[in-house]
């Protein structure tokens, strides 16, 4: 019988983000600090590692997928959870950030979604991690959905986060004359030469998620507007260390804020929350 696997912690997460800073970044602080922020958005990568989990047999390894990897560690974790991980970006991101996954077994491999197919045969994953990836896309993602379903088992799933372009705090922002696209400096300047433009191209709503994925051939098992676990957010703050406490809090109020007030949507059903979080089975 299949021994027990440890369960997903914030904890654990932190340990895969310093083993990162050790294989990637052992002498560049901009790329530690860089590294070790990943853990603010924690809570999502935390979520779906759960669901993988609760959703598998106890008998069986999941094969899980993560697209979209950069550093790897979603997969570096899930390995360490015991389950059979394979990843994928682009090749760029492939030569920087690779070489760690593949020393903890990951089968990482370049692929650009956006033109090519995914270097895997069909039905050959039980998950398919598709996190905060789909707002990039300068195209439909109705072929990348349908490359997905493809490489996905017979009922397998996949689970995808987004930005919710129906935020609350996207609502205030345009009711205050805001914009609630990327900042514009980065639009206009930064990525002036880059094509495609790097950032978020389309923002969804909740029915836009669900009928993307029942138009592709999955059946929505659960389509949560969340926002990200307090917690990680609050460990991210505190490992700046510069300035007190409260000065601190206030410097990072526009995350702090909504980690705080995602618990009270939540709890209310309310949608009001950042993140865009769906699980969806590949159906027969």
């Amino acid at each position: 019988m299949k021994q027990a696997s440890p369960k997903p912690t914030l904890e654990g997460f932190d340990e895969v983000l310093k083993l990162l800073v050790r294989e990637l970044s052992p002498n560049d602080p901009k790329g530690e600090a860089w590294i070790l922020s990943s853990i603010a958005a924690a809570g999502v990568k935390l979520r779906t590692l759960r669901f993988i989990e609760e959703h598998s047999s106890p008998e069986v390894s999941p094969a899980v997928l993560d697209i979209g990897a950069q550093v790897g560690s979603l997969v570096i974790y899930a390995t360490h959870l015991g389950m059979r991980a394979s990843a994928v970006d682009l090749p760029d991101f492939f030569e920087k950030f690779a070489k760690p996954s593949l020393e903890c077994g990951v089968d990482y491999k370049p692929c650009d979604i956006t033109t090519n197919p995914l270097p895997f045969a069909d039905n050959s994953f039980d998950y398919v991690s598709y996190l905060d990836v789909i707002e990039h896309h300068p195209h439909s993602p109705k072929r990348v959905l349908a490359e997905i379903r493809r490489v996905l088992k017979p009922g397998g799933c996949v689970i995808i986060s987004t930005p919710n372009q129906a935020s609350i705090y996207n609502r205030l922002m345009l009711l205050t004359g805001g914009s609630v696209s990327d900042p514009f400096d980065y639009f206009f300047e930064t990525t002036a030469q880059m094509t495609p433009y790097p950032g978020h191209h389309r923002e969804y709503v909740r029915a836009e998620l669900q009928s993307a994925l029942g138009a592709s051939g999955f059946r929505v098992l659960e389509c949560q507007v969340i926002d990200e676990d307090v917690r990680a957010t609050l460990m991210h703050m505190r490992r700046e260390q510069n300035g007190n406490f409260f000065r601190q809090l206030w410097r990072h109020r526009k995350d702090v804020g909504p980690a705080t007030l995602g618990r009270v949507w939540s709890l209310l059903a309310i949608p009001f929350g950042r993140v865009l979080w769906a699980a969806a089975e590949k159906t027969r």
